[in-house]
């Protein structure tokens, strides 16, 4: 009877054992599964398995966050925010890469009229291997990249708040730096940087709300590279968005 009650319990064990075993086995496969280097979001009705993007193409995607493409051409570059911007999901295939490089280096449209979106002079601000990555993303078809989503702007916090989160989603900080300390280099402009947007200089210039709201409206679009130049932004922020930069900018120091 003791034999029989140990081969009974050795049994229950190695039984216990393989259920285990089996258990971390499926766990770690379905992990693995579950884990990509670099995703792409299905945009369809139905789900979709998610496929991998080369890490160039992914770069390119967060560029194109960071520098708030989207704010203009649309979320990947769909089109939809204003009728003078064009869609990028078939011009980013038609156009060879020397004309991306040329057009994001060197800005695009009507510079003189601020009542018209003006796709800025990027040249001394975006790195060549950030341009590299942001055609490779146009060329592949602007793919939905894991994590590449732009800030989200809080509600009910206060204007403030919610232009903080508008200056780092619509690239202000991109030219004008963290907190509006400005420093970004632009060689070829009368100051040899991009101003910033706190200090006294700038409070004695823009001393009231109407002028800082119109120096975000008009830009300061020269269209000539390699000066930088700010973008026309008056066909694309609605008001709530430059009532709320405002009070942003006016807090900072």
């Amino acid at each position: 009877m003791k034999g029989n009650g140990l081969v009974q319990v050795l049994l229950g064990v190695g039984l216990a054992l393989v259920i285990v075993v089996g258990l971390v086995a499926w766990g770690a496969g379905h992990y693995t599964n579950r884990t990509q280097t670099v995703t792409v979001a299905s945009t369809g009705a139905e789900p979709t398995a998610a496929a991998s993007v080369s890490p160039e193409v992914a770069a390119g995607g967060h560029v194109f966050v960071q520098f708030a493409c989207g704010q203009c051409h649309g979320d990947r570059g769909i089109g939809g925010v204003s009728a003078d911007v064009p869609a990028l999901t078939a011009v980013g295939k038609a156009l060879t890469s020397a004309q991306l490089r040329k057009i994001i280096d060197h800005g695009l449209g009507e510079s003189a009229n601020p009542t018209k979106p003006y796709m800025p002079v990027w040249g001394a601000v975006i790195s060549t291997r950030q341009v590299n990555e942001l055609v490779a993303y146009l060329h592949a078809g602007l793919p939905a990249v894991s994590d590449a989503t732009p800030v989200p702007v809080p509600q009910g916090q206060g204007l403030a708040v919610a232009g903080a989160a508008l200056y780092v989603r619509d690239g202000c900080i991109n030219c004008h730096g963290p907190n509006g300390l400005g420093g970004v280099p632009n060689p070829q402009s009368p100051d040899k940087a991009i101003p910033s947007l706190s200090g006294p200089d700038f409070r004695k210039e823009f001393n009231t709300d109407t002028k800082i709201t119109e120096m975000v409206r008009t830009g300061s679009v020269l269209g000539r590279a390699p000066i930088v130049s700010m973008p026309h932004w008056g066909g694309i922020i609605s008001n709530a968005d430059l009532r709320a930069l405002v009070a942003y900018l006016k807090t900072l120091k």
